[in-house]
């Protein structure tokens, strides 16, 4: 295939995420590594928006693509319920980077699945409903996740979900703050 022909699939077949559906025309990338890279006529971007915010280790990490060949030669996947070594070993790796009073981790599939259970677990352990999240912010496209969200891909969920409570932060370049010294 040619970039045309993906741009044009991709047109007609997928629904772009985080974008007006109309005048929609993504770059078609052929190759990409380090920070860069190229769609099909040959044009350089540098990736600055680290795809989606999560990938910033750069594109064609040599150290990262051996590790997940040495994990699909050994298994994809195995489920949460069962024990895994790479899995055990990096719990142990993030707890231990962690103060004393955190002992263990809670890997999930997503940004916006952490978010849920991040929600879940602090009402659990406060015992408490009420959730502050922050307007001009993001926190996932799934139901719960987008409760938390304080910017207008909200909307669509209102009411929302009771006990999420939405604040403004400081916006130091337009806003006066005192302080007290």
């Amino acid at each position: 295939m040619n970039g045309f022909d993906i741009r044009n699939k991709q047109k007609k077949y997928n629904l772009q995420s985080w974008s007006k559906q109309w005048g929609i025309n993504p770059i078609s990338v052929e190759k990409a590594d380090g920070i860069y890279f190229w769609d099909y006529e040959g044009n350089r971007y540098a990736d600055m928006s680290s795809q989606l915010v999560n990938m910033n280790v750069g594109f064609g990490n040599k150290k990262i693509g051996d590790a997940i060949k040495k994990q699909v030669d050994q298994y994809c996947y195995v489920g949460p319920s069962y024990g895994d070594e790479s899995r055990a070993c990096l719990a142990e790796k993030i707890v231990n980077l962690l103060p004393d009073n955190f002992g263990k981790v809670f890997f999930t599939n997503a940004g916006a699945d952490a978010n849920e259970n991040a929600v879940k677990i602090a009402r659990m352990f406060t015992g408490k409903n009420k959730i502050l999240s922050r307007y001009r912010s993001y926190h996932g496209s799934s139901f719960g996740a987008g409760n938390l969200t304080g910017e207008p891909r909200r909307y669509t969920l209102e009411p929302g979900i009771p006990g999420f409570i939405k604040f403004f932060d400081p916006y130091i370049y337009r806003e006066a703050i005192a302080f007290d010294i």
